[in-house]
């Protein structure tokens, strides 16, 4: 990725005029930047820093100058000036110069014109190019004084900022329709699905994109990274570096430190990714303390790249991929191996399965891929495998549709193509020590591919924005790409593995594997192990909870079933519970006669309680005036049959509040845990998209994770 010179944001000031250092401010009395009629006219009057002026590239920039003596200068020689960083060149690509002009500029000139003057005042106009470099600038205006004399020149107090433009056609990431930029840019809080693809539920993100910290971090990540100016410019180069810097696994600095552990106590020295409820509060503790911010996990690393996107311009929404693969070894296959005893050979295992995985799409032109590639682009800045493009961890922007087609394009196509539609074979010891392919799934990788819907919170499916319909011709010449397939023989028993029973924290569980015949088969020695085992939602798979076997022999007639029963009471896993009350049964199938094996991995996720809010005694759904300070409560009853133990909530909501932890003492059986805080919501706008607001808390205990809650607020 093209990097420039190392822009030193916290150091000096660099040199308004160049090599002038005289500044003569006789010519000019005041210049007026026009705050609100530029925000409002390039569309940033989300935007709310007294330190920035924030525009979009592809708008006009108008300002006032008014001057002491206007006869004594021509309107049109008055120049401006925008310095990114330390000694800005032209050279450089650091400086740029807005000229009135009506000959042909150079590649650092941008155009300016008069709109109107008055006695002593000239408003001007700066077309501001599509192509700008985005990023913070100081800005000049430079009036000659003559021959013999320096320049007068203005410095302006605010920053000047250029971000991407999804407004303009002429931008990489314009994208057209009004009602997708008002979701992908504008909205300031979602829905990131999880869970399993069984039973999914969601987090709900404030990406507070349009908060002053959001701007400060992107602005910062940019220069720590040392992005050039031809980097600056494409949407490609700017969203790869943003995905990086969100994680700090290349000691580059980044934002969040991810961390995927089974035990509570690694978590201390942070916050349990859990209890994360949206981007502000990780910013907030980014930019006070420059440090890397601990901890975090998929979705936390999706829900801030959404918002470090979305902060510069780019459109961007959180991607689960359900049942997605880590393919470590980028063969798209996903390979699991059992010894004789039915164990996991781990050392021959390194693949893994995910219950569900986030990522990020952006969407964006891809002028340096032929074809028709651009549209969305899927990012990634959990930290998994050593990208081969740039030897740091992590993914994109892959063209989507490259996926879809199994083309290994820049950026790291393959590693997602594998997430989406690798196939999962077990592998099974023979008796000669070698391992067989006992059975392979085509079908389970990537389901439910889900996003939040445009304009409504419910579950948008686009799998088929990856792959082709599954087991389609189509399908398979994709994953394959002209490579053979294992011939796998259709088996006469089939077998399905269903919970029955059960479903919340608490509840005793029953599984039920059932066998089904295709013809008439006599069976001999069917041996059914089911292990319920702990396990990350990550696949990984942590300490065993219950083993047990049952054996059937008989005779099955074509189209009969035969079922198997297996109980987990609640006593036997409330102690053994993974990260997200997870478990993972594993059912493994061995027929001596006809000879035969299969074998299903069953996660399971139970549910566990709502955070119930309600505001100002009128419910989660309310209107609130502007300015108002009102009282919210949130509470959650205890579903265990114990007491719980060290309770927080955390608790979100831009235009609200800012972000706050509430602690409660510890809550008996059959409890509620409860806390009450103010909110204020924002001064009502114009903007009707800025008069809609959500509270969002989330709610973790030493016994139980991942408890949560929303309330949307109407300001009037």
């Amino acid at each position: 990725m093209p990097r420039g010179r190392r822009n030193r944001r916290t150091g000096g000031v660099s040199n308004p005029a160049g090599r002038t250092r005289a500044v003569h401010i006789s010519m000019i009395k005041n210049v007026d930047i026009m705050v609100a009629h530029n925000q409002e006219t390039n569309l940033t009057d989300e935007f709310s820093s007294s330190k920035h002026l924030v525009l979009r590239r592809g708008f006009q920039f108008q300002f006032i100058v008014e001057l002491n003596s206007l006869p004594d200068v021509k309107v049109d020689d008055i120049t401006v000036e925008f310095h990114r960083g330390y000694r800005a060149r032209y050279s450089r690509g650091t400086k740029f110069q807005a000229v009135c002009t009506k000959k042909s500029r150079r590649d650092y000139q941008w155009e300016m014109k008069v709109i109107n003057t008055g006695s002593d005042k000239v408003r001007y106009g700066i077309e501001v190019p599509c192509d700008a470099p985005i990023g913070s600038y100081k800005l000049y205006v430079r009036v000659p004084t003559g021959k013999s004399k320096s320049d007068s020149v203005w410095e302006s107090q605010q920053e000047i900022v250029i971000l991407f433009n999804p407004w303009n056609k002429d931008d990489d990431v314009y994208m057209p329709e009004e009602e997708k930029r008002s979701e992908y840019i504008l909205n300031e809080s979602g829905l990131i699905w999880a869970g399993t693809y069984r039973s999914t539920f969601t987090w709900p993100w404030n990406f507070a994109q349009f908060e002053t910290v959001s701007l400060e971090a992107v602005l910062y990540m940019m220069d720590l990274f040392n992005l050039g100016s031809d980097a600056r410019r494409s949407p490609v180069y700017v969203a790869r570096c943003l995905a990086e810097m969100v994680n700090r696994n290349d000691n580059d600095g980044g934002i969040l430190e991810g961390l995927w552990s089974a035990d509570d106590d690694d978590y201390k020295d942070g916050t349990d990714p859990t209890s994360w409820s949206g981007s502000e509060a990780i910013l907030q503790q980014f930019v006070d303390t420059k440090k890397p911010v601990k901890y975090a996990q998929c979705w936390v690393f999706g829900g801030t790249l959404t918002t470090t996107l979305r902060t510069v311009g780019i459109p961007a929404r959180p991607i689960t991929n359900f049942q997605s693969a880590h393919d470590s070894d980028f063969s798209r296959s996903i390979d699991y191996y059992y010894d004789k005893n039915n164990k996991m050979v781990s050392e021959l295992s390194s693949d893994s399965v995910w219950n569900y995985h986030v990522w990020v799409e952006a969407w964006m032109t891809r002028p340096d891929l032929s074809g028709h590639h651009g549209g969305w682009q899927a990012m990634d800045a959990t930290p998994q495998e050593l990208s081969p493009h740039s030897r740091s961890m992590v993914v994109g922007p892959a063209s989507i549709q490259a996926i879809k087609d199994g083309l290994d394009l820049k950026y790291d196509n393959e590693f997602v193509i594998s997430e989406v539609n690798a196939d999962i074979k077990y592998y099974y010891e023979g008796k000669n020590g070698e391992y067989i392919v006992m059975s392979t799934d085509k079908r389970r990788v990537g389901t439910h591919i889900s996003t939040k819907a445009v304009g409504k919170n419910e579950r948008q499916d686009i799998t088929l924005e990856y792959k082709y319909p599954e087991g389609s011709a189509a399908e398979r010449a994709a994953l394959h790409r002209g490579k053979e397939e294992d011939d796998i023989k259709p088996q006469v028993l089939q077998f399905d593995v269903s919970l029955t029973s059960g479903e919340k924290i608490g509840d005793d569980l029953v599984f039920e594997v059932t066998t089904k015949t295709t013809e008439n088969t006599r069976v001999n020695n069917l041996n059914i192990t089911c292990v319920i085992e702990q396990v990350m939602y990550t696949g990984v798979v942590g300490k065993e909870i219950k083993r047990q076997t049952q054996t059937f022999n008989g005779f099955l007639s074509a189209g009969s079933t035969h079922t198997n029963q297996f109980q987990l009471p609640s006593k036997d896993y409330l102690n053994g519970l993974g990260d997200q009350s997870t478990l993972l049964g594993t059912f493994l199938v061995y027929v001596t006669d006809p000879e035969l094996s299969w074998i299903e991995k069953f996660p399971v996720r139970l549910e566990v309680p709502d955070v119930v809010i309600n505001i100002d005694d009128k419910g989660d759904k309310v209107q609130l005036k502007g300015g108002r300070i009102v009282n919210a409560v949130a509470s959650f009853k205890n579903p265990l049959k114990k007491p719980l133990t060290d309770v927080k909530f955390f608790i979100e909501g831009s235009g609200l509040l800012s972000p706050t932890v509430k602690n409660v003492m510890n809550v008996p059986i059959g409890g509620k845990a409860t806390v009450s805080f103010p909110i204020t919501p924002r001064s009502v706008s114009p903007n009707a998209a800025r008069n809609k607001a959500t509270l969002i808390i989330t709610a973790q205990t030493k016994q139980l994770k991942g408890m949560m809650g929303t309330a949307s607020v109407t300001i009037i």
